[in-house]
């Protein structure tokens, strides 16, 4: 008789626990104390300060970036591999498969990295582009793309990438939402 009694309390018991136990659960909590539009900063709940840094004084994405190319300023950054041919070749099943061989890889390393970083922050400011304005980077993920990036964190401007394989109608409504000044598409070089 008892086994039954506890398999008739037990469940429902635990099932009422569990469902308080997620209604508590946090997510995230809202911030208001760093700037941008309220609402649109959200903190870990468990942490109550902002996650500390290994280094003293930095509190910015820039900031730490920087930090990190000087220590490191010779060592290996950004590796690209130059295309040498393309091979389309169609499966038994029709498929068709697009084989691609590389050469080596060719790298910049953190100091190069952070020149060219420099280098596209002070184009964004030669071309009049203001910060806390949207660029959008019209590119897939590559070393172009994470400079433009850094560059873009080093004027406070808002970058928005915006890839081909989104689709004429949803890249036209990307650019006419963002209202950019400025957009960038890296040449094909490689």
């Amino acid at each position: 008789m008892i086994p039954y009694a506890a398999g008739v309390i037990v469940p429902p018991a635990l099932t009422l626990l569990v469902r308080n136990a997620k209604k508590e659960e946090k997510r995230g909590v809202i911030v208001d104390d760093v700037g941008g539009e309220p609402g649109h900063t959200v903190r870990n709940h468990q942490f109550k300060d902002p996650v500390s840094s290994h280094w003293e004084d930095i509190s910015t994405l820039p900031e730490l970036f920087e930090i990190s190319c000087k220590i490191h300023s010779d060592r290996f950054f950004l590796g690209t591999r130059r295309l040498i041919a393309k091979e389309v070749e169609t499966s038994e099943d029709g498929k068709v498969f697009e084989k691609l061989h590389l050469g080596d890889y060719e790298w910049k390393t953190f100091g190069q990295t952070l020149e060219a970083v420099y280098s596209f922050a002070s184009g964004l400011v030669q071309i009049g582009h203001k910060s806390e304005k949207r660029v959008a980077i019209f590119a897939d993920s590559r070393e172009e793309w994470f400079i433009a990036l850094q560059g873009c964190f080093r004027r406070n401007v808002t970058e928005v990438t915006i890839y081909s394989s989104l689709g004429e109608e949803a890249l036209c409504h990307s650019l006419n939402e963002i209202c950019s000044l400025c957009s960038w598409q890296p040449t094909n070089k490689k």
